[in-house]
């Protein structure tokens, strides 16, 4: 089986629903895991959001990339603005895809307009991952 790190900083929202929707995709084709440096509790309107797209990560955990230092990676999409140069593996991981998301906590206005943010980040992540499942596991719409 193969396996997948889904990397953001923070490990609060876009990558949580990254891996929310790829486990939806691929099932039993991978394991997808998620992992940050600097983690923080996972963000409330980003559970509503993946909620409201029938994907619970309420019980999801914001864990440090320290703690898959000794894993080997298949993949690892990098769903933030940082470098692959940021992450040190002690095993070189086969194929590292930067594609950043759009941060929905810059988001301004009240919880609702926030909201909004996070439903159209968690559209475009469900769009990226069912293209990424069906380039690399062959899953067809």
């Amino acid at each position: 089986m193969k396996k997948i790190l889904v990397y953001t900083e923070k490990n609060a929202a876009r990558s949580q629903m990254l891996q929310g929707w790829l486990n939806y995709y691929l099932k039993e084709k991978a394991e997808v895991f998620c992992a940050g440096t600097h983690i923080e509790p996972i963000h409330m309107l980003a559970q509503k959001a993946m909620m409201e797209s029938v994907i619970d990560i309420n019980k999801n955990t914001s864990s440090n990339i320290s703690d898959y230092n000794h894993h080997i990676f298949d993949f690892v999409i990098i769903a933030d603005s940082s470098s692959a140069d940021d992450l040190i593996f002690t095993h070189e991981p086969g194929e590292i895809i930067c594609h950043p998301f759009k941060n929905p906590r810059l988001a301004e206005g009240t919880d609702q307009e926030k909201l909004v943010a996070y439903r159209e980040i968690c559209n475009e992540i469900e769009d990226y991952a069912l293209a990424f499942a069906m380039k690399h596991f062959n899953i067809m719409q």
